[in-house]
């Protein structure tokens, strides 16, 4: 015994107690319950604890008070309940117990549950897309109406319709619109109306009331009616906080049944508005046609005349004018511009005469010479006190004074050169002799130095 006690693992209270609480947390997670509650009791922090109970069992639950704010109606020894919890367990004293998320009355708790079931449903199943939804006519000529014919709805519709439009017609489909043959009803009456094809519309409505009491709406057969009806259905059912199945399959919901009727017809005095500005935006229009097409018209005649044979003539015929006169005046043109050319060709010719040439540069010549004549004056006036002066220095040593004193100038004729010297000349060589009044040429003979 004692070796077996040894093998096998012994837990502390706090262990095991943990590990129920754990298995109890993944084996269960979160469920629903429903029960009656006893042993009520809220503590000064708003936490609510109490007893789930039916008539062979109890459970101990604790609701923490953000859930109990968000109830919509104050918890009691008594009451049916149908709650969502938490299963778990209380540690400190190893006992069972829930814990409560949210809760509400037992009878319409259960078909909230039904009714989100549905509604899921049928939206993974495309019911609600928009895409199926189905125009309402602008102004319905027949208008069905499926409801309780004794209800205020329909009355209220009667009246909604007959204020604001009251040339329509109104075709009633009666039916209960609560109960557990409502639903029913209300399948075969748009059934009928489908069939008979006698209206352009119709309205679903009924007045306000309780999850319960509306219930007829949130059936399955009837989402399916609705959603497979030719005729376009507008919902009102129930006030505006309601909304129902059929109103999400439905191919308009209004808030209310006066708020259907309102929908579906425009007001008299709105219509004649609208056709009134219809009517105003047509003439508009139609001026605006009427205004285009006489442009059209006005430039397409235009270019008729434009292009009439006897515009056309009257074209060519100015044309033939133009060109004749031309004719005529091309003799008196082409002379004057032959003339004129013949001009201009003289003028350079004129210009290009060698006369013309030898001309222009004797008269520079001229100037030139004249400019030439008076510098050299100016020159010479300039410098003929300085040459007086070497002219006198030149007569001074100049050869011809000593000619005239008796002396001669000879030079050899075959070299030009002064004979200073008897070593320059040779016997036989030509001389010239150069005396004051004249020269005269001799032939050495015989040469005789000094001794």
């Amino acid at each position: 015994m004692d070796s077996e006690i040894l093998q096998e693992h012994i837990y502390s209270v706090s262990e095991l107690n943990d590990e129920v609480a754990s298995l109890l947390g993944i084996n269960f997670g979160i469920v629903w319950i429903e029960g009656e509650i006893s042993n009520y009791m809220k503590s000064a922090a708003g936490h609510s604890y109490f007893s789930l109970k039916d008539p062979t069992s109890s459970v101990r639950c604790a609701m923490f008070r953000i859930q109990n704010q968000s109830l919509n109606f104050e918890l009691q020894d008594g009451q049916h309940i149908l709650a969502k919890v938490k299963v778990g367990l209380y540690q400190a004293r190893g006992e069972y117990q829930l814990i409560v998320e949210y809760a509400e009355q037992a009878g319409e708790g259960l078909l909230r549950q039904k009714f989100e079931l549905l509604k899921k449903k049928l939206e993974a199943e495309g019911l609600f897309e928009p895409i199926h939804k189905q125009s309402l006519p602008f102004i319905p000529t027949k208008i069905g109406i499926i409801s309780s014919p004794t209800g205020a709805a329909i009355q209220d519709i009667f009246n909604t319709i007959k204020r604001r439009f009251n040339l329509v017609e109104l075709l009633v489909y009666p039916t209960l619109v609560q109960g557990q043959e409502a639903s029913k009803q209300i399948c075969q009456a748009i059934d009928v109306a489908n069939n008979r094809d006698e209206c352009s519309v119709i309205i679903l409505a009924r007045g306000g009331g309780s999850l319960e009491d509306l219930w007829c709406f949130n059936e399955e057969k009837v989402a399916r009616a609705v959603f497979e009806s030719n005729i376009p259905i507008i919902t009102g059912i129930g006030h505006e906080t309601d909304t129902t199945i059929a109103d999400m399959v439905s191919d308009l919901r209004a808030p209310t049944p006066t708020g259907a009727a309102e929908m579906i017809l425009p007001e008299a005095t709105e219509l004649i508005n609208t056709f009134t500005n219809r009517s105003r935006q047509i003439t508009q229009a139609f001026s605006l046609i009427l205004k285009n097409l006489h442009n059209v018209l006005m430039r397409n005649q235009i270019k008729l005349e434009e292009n009439h044979p006897k515009t056309k003539l009257q074209q060519h015929s100015q044309q033939l004018d133009a060109i004749q006169q031309k004719i005529q005046t091309m003799p008196n043109t082409y002379i004057n511009s032959l003339q004129s050319s013949l001009n201009n060709k003289i003028n350079a010719l004129a210009i290009q005469n060698p006369k013309f040439t030898i001309d222009s540069i004797h008269s520079d010549l001229k100037e030139v010479n004249h400019q030439l004549v008076l510098f050299t004056q100016q020159v010479f006036n300039r410098q003929q006190p300085q040459f007086s002066i070497a002219m006198a220095k030149l007569d001074g040593i100049s050869p011809l004074q000593n000619l005239s004193r008796g002396y001669a100038y000879v030079t050899d004729d075959k070299t030009g050169q002064h004979v200073k010297s008897l070593n320059t000349i040779k016997k036989g060589s030509a001389l010239t002799t150069r005396l004051k009044d004249g020269s005269f040429k001799s032939k050495v003979t015989e040469i005789k130095k000094k001794s």
